[in-house]
């Protein structure tokens, strides 16, 4: 990949609510989950119609960015063979997130729980939330955006409170880039964040009509 068209993949891969190592597959998946709950004819509401041409101009940037041989099919999740093992099975990818000792295979099986399209995944992909790691809990914040479960909205925002600056202003990244209602409760916490900078971001998103 270029460096020119880096920082643009990087972009289109955060509206697709998906990490920098996605492969081809994740990219797949993930805009196909989008596009069909986004869809201008499932909904009357104008927010929706902005929402999937989003998802559609970061889905054609990613794919004009190279060509599909030279792009993994799903990096995150062939690195760990206790994740490939699982596939789709969100009851596997569950207690791979319980039992497995790989902060990266933790972060990877909540990635695939996102993919999954499946509203009871969030069961399992909650206890990311509260993992020890950081990469395994953002991991689970962009799962959860994917996923668009409005039950997660709650445990999102104290995630927030509870974390540290850095993972604060990732999780602002995040909301910012997938427009996912489910950080409404976040930004709202953020509008009071001590921090200007990431109160300034917070106040940005809230006058955006998306939350």
């Amino acid at each position: 990949m270029s460096g020119d068209s880096a920082p643009a993949s990087r972009g289109a891969l955060a509206v697709l609510g998906l990490a920098p190592e996605a492969g081809e597959e994740d990219i797949r998946k993930a805009y196909r989950r989008l596009a069909l709950r986004y869809h201008p004819d499932a909904s009357g509401d104008p927010e929706t119609a902005r929402r999937f041409s989003r998802i559609v101009r970061a889905y054609k940037v990613l794919r004009a960015r190279e060509s599909p041989r030279d792009q993994p099919r799903s990096a995150l999740s062939e690195k760990y063979r206790p994740v490939l093992e699982a596939g789709d099975d969100i009851f596997a990818l569950g207690r791979v997130l319980a039992s497995e000792p790989q902060a990266g295979a933790r972060a990877a099986a909540a990635a695939r729980l996102g993919l999954s399209g499946r509203s009871a995944a969030y069961v399992f992909l909650r206890r990311a939330l509260y993992d020890p790691m950081e990469e395994v809990r953002l991991a689970a914040v962009r799962a959860a955006a994917l996923l668009g479960s409005r039950q997660a909205a709650g445990e999102v925002a104290a995630l927030y409170a509870r974390s540290e600056s850095a993972f604060r202003r990732a999780m602002l990244e995040i909301a910012a880039a997938t427009g996912e209602r489910l950080f409404r409760d976040t930004i709202a916490v953020a509008v009071k964040d001590a921090e200007p900078s990431l109160r300034a971001v917070a106040e940005r998103l809230a006058a955006d009509s998306g939350y």
